[in-house]
C-alpha cells in the first residue's frame, strides 16, 4: 500500500512537471496560418467604394480554376490567395453574373519563411507588379507589396466613375 502511494505521488509530480515544462516552451502560433493578399476598392476620386451588385472572383491555375468569392453583394474589399509555385496569379472578376469581366494579373516573389520550430513554415510573398483589363477597372495600385500574416491593404483597385 505504501509503495502504491509513492508511485501515485511520483506520477502526480511528473504530471505537474510535464504541464509546467510544456507551458514554458509553448509558442504563440497564428491561429489562422493562411497567407492572403487584400484588395480594397476605390473610385477615381480616392473614395472607398462598394461594388454596386455582385462580384465573383476565380483564380486561374494550371491544375484548374478555383472560386475565391461567389456572388458577394456590395463588396468593398476581398482577400485573395497567391500561388506557392507560380510567379504570376490570374484572377477573373465577374460583375453581376457575367454583365462584365476584368482579368487581374498579380506578379510576386515567393518567400519560404520559418515561423518557428513549433509553428513550422509559411510562404510569404512580395507583390512586384499588378495590372488588369479595363472593362470596369481603371487602375491597380500596389499599396503594400509585403503579403504575410499582417492584414494590410496590398492592392488598391480603382474603378472608373461614370462621366
Amino acid at each position: 500500500m505504501r509503495n502504491s502511494l509513492h508511485i501515485i505521488s511520483g506520477l502526480i509530480v511528473l504530471l505537474f512537471m510535464q504541464v509546467g515544462m510544456s507551458s514554458c516552451s509553448g509558442e504563440d502560433c497564428p491561429i489562422n496560418n493562411m497567407v492572403v493578399g487584400k484588395m480594397q476598392f476605390y473610385n477615381q476620386l480616392g473614395d472607398a467604394v462598394a461594388i454596386n451588385g455582385t462580384l465573383s472572383v476565380n483564380v486561374v491555375r494550371p491544375q484548374g480554376d478555383s472560386v475565391v468569392l461567389n456572388q458577394l453583394y456590395n463588396a468593398a474589399q476581398i482577400s485573395f490567395p497567391l500561388s506557392y509555385t507560380q510567379q504570376t496569379d490570374t484572377l477573373i472578376f465577374d460583375y453581376n453574373r457575367g454583365a462584365a469581366y476584368d482579368t487581374l494579373y498579380v506578379s510576386h516573389t515567393n518567400i519560404p519563411t520559418l515561423v518557428s520550430i513549433d509553428c513550422g513554415t509559411a510562404m510569404f510573398h512580395t507583390i512586384t507588379a499588378a495590372h488588369s483589363t479595363h472593362h470596369v477597372i481603371d487602375t491597380l495600385i500596389i499599396k503594400s507589396p509585403k503579403v504575410d500574416y499582417d492584414e494590410r491593404e496590398n492592392i488598391q483597385v480603382i474603378y472608373r466613375t461614370n462621366d
